[in-house]
């Protein structure tokens, strides 16, 4: 459909159409992670966080592999000491955020940990 003689305009209603494609897949994927699912089953949950840095990784989309990371590192003692859900919401609503702004550079995604953190009280 889009293959010939569109020139610039088809590539960018493909760019567009395949950003609209991976937003829409990564939003499901972050709505198949609940909050709950990490203080009752946590495995379960790394599985899936694990699952989702994967897919952010391959559509190069930084800032959610990164908060996917600082979201695992930051639930392994809540595992143990609670608190797990808590600190799986701070950060899932944060990539929901990264996601609908698009483009996040580094130094916003600094601003979305930080921001995270706040909501914690100072916790990673």
């Amino acid at each position: 459909m889009f293959l010939h003689g569109l020139g610039e305009t088809g590539a960018v209603t493909m760019n567009h159409d395949q950003n609209l494609f991976v937003q829409a897949e990564m939003l499901n994927l972050l709505d198949g992670l609940p909050a709950e699912l990490a203080g009752k089953h946590p495995l379960q949950f790394l599985m899936h966080l694990d699952h989702l840095r994967q897919k952010a990784t391959q559509h190069r989309l930084s800032a959610l592999r990164d908060l996917s990371c600082a979201l695992e590192t930051a639930l392994q003692p809540a595992m143990q000491n609670g608190g797990a859900m808590t600190i799986a919401r701070s950060y899932l609503e944060a990539m929901r955020t990264a996601l609908d702004i698009g483009e996040v550079n580094p130094v916003m995604t600094e601003a979305l940990m930080a921001n995270v953190a706040l909501r914690l009280g100072g916790q990673p």
